[in-house]
């Protein structure tokens, strides 16, 4: 809604000068300018609200706690506007590689965005300077810099010297706001990183400790145990005592009695009379089936580490290039600046060379106005 007509009329009663009206090219440059900003703004919108689910889902994201009993597992609703899910209070492997995609995707989305804003700016900039060299003309001849005493502004009229100051202006603006735009994006970019990293170092703590627990346990089943085998092994040990020591409660057996290794009966033969072959077929299953089990869960586990580590790669990748075409900016706004500065030391010494040039022509224009002086009061004379 234009709301000039309304102020211009608030003004005139308040006997000051209304507010003028704006041309046609004021009015097309407004327009123009207002896409940008929109386009831009969106952007912005977009990678503010990327950040803002990044911070929130960074606690349960990095979490390695298992997840509530009564949690009930369902899909995270998608946000309305970019295609997030929302922030949940607990997230799953599953979910975590979900988030990892979108978010992968949203900020592949916003680079092609900010790349192409930045494009149709430079073409719009690249006609309108071709529009006022054809329109005003070039003034790139020798002779005429030579006289202008490198001065960019010399024989241009204002409305020229407006009209490109403008373009300049709006040049810098545009620049700045692409810019902007790269920076908070590579802080998203930044930030997903970290995360990825802290996950995966978190994991690997994860599975050290795990691989300890198992060291511990191990050691723990050496100890007497009370499982069946063990049991019954000691149940018989306990009888033939009793038995023997029955039988021979009268006899003498002071350093009589021989110990031959090869009649003693092992704990695991008893164990092995006491259960069936099917017993022990289905407790060798058993204990296959959980060897393969932790190997399987072992090798998921350093299958998705690797996957976050390629990742990983791959947004390294990406912020290794946008750095890259940062430093190219950077350096060749350093050589703008130099330019700028030889630009003007010339400046300068054309400005001496100029005036030593001038008080030669005075010399000269005065010696001439004698000469003639002289040559008309002789001819007067004689």
């Amino acid at each position: 809604m234009d709301i000039t007509p309304t102020l211009s009329a608030i003004l005139i009663q308040s006997h000051a000068p209304p507010i003028p009206i704006a041309s046609s090219s004021t009015a097309r440059l407004s327009q123009t300018l207002d896409a940008f900003l929109k386009e831009a703004n969106q952007i912005n919108q977009s990678l503010n609200e990327l950040l803002r689910y990044l911070q929130s889902i960074r606690q349960p994201y990095l979490s390695n706690a298992p997840p509530p009993r009564r949690h009930h597992q369902q899909q995270p609703a998608q946000s309305a506007r970019n295609g997030l899910p929302e922030a949940p209070t607990h997230l799953t492997d599953a979910q975590r590689e979900d988030i990892n995609k979108e978010t992968a995707r949203l900020l592949r989305d916003l680079q092609s965005s900010i790349s192409n804003l930045k494009g149709v700016a430079d073409l719009r900039h690249d006609a309108v300077t071709k529009v006022l060299t054809r329109k005003y003309g070039s003034r790139k001849s020798l002779l005429f810099r030579w006289a202008a005493g490198e001065d960019k502004d010399a024989g241009k009229s204002a409305q020229q010297i407006d009209e490109e100051g403008r373009e300049r202006t709006l040049k810098i603006f545009r620049d700045e706001v692409v810019r902007y735009l790269m920076m908070k994006k590579n802080a998203a970019l930044r930030r997903q990183q970290m995360m990825l990293v802290t996950r995966a170092e978190r994991e690997r703590e994860k599975q050290m400790s795990k691989l300890s627990d198992v060291r511990n346990k191990s050691y723990a089943n050496r100890q007497p145990s009370t499982s069946i085998s063990d049991r019954v092994v000691t149940t018989r040990y306990n009888n033939g005592i009793s038995s023997a020591a029955n039988e021979y409660a009268d006899a003498d057996l002071r350093a009589r009695d021989t110990y031959n290794p090869a009649l003693e009966t092992s704990s695991s033969d008893y164990a092995h009379q006491d259960l069936t072959p099917a017993q022990l077929q289905l407790f060798e299953q058993e204990n296959e089936s959980m060897t393969l089990t932790l190997q399987n869960d072992r090798l998921a586990q350093v299958n998705k580490v690797e996957a976050s580590l390629v990742e990983i790669s791959q947004l390294q990748e990406t912020l290794a290039g946008n750095i890259a075409v940062q430093h190219e900016q950077i350096s060749g706004l350093v050589m703008d600046a130099e330019d700028t500065g030889e630009n003007l030391t010339k400046g300068n010494r054309e400005l001496k060379r100029a005036s030593e040039r001038g008080s030669t022509a005075r010399g000269v224009f005065w010696v001439s106005v004698g000469l003639c002086s002289f040559l008309v009061v002789w001819d007067l004379i004689f």
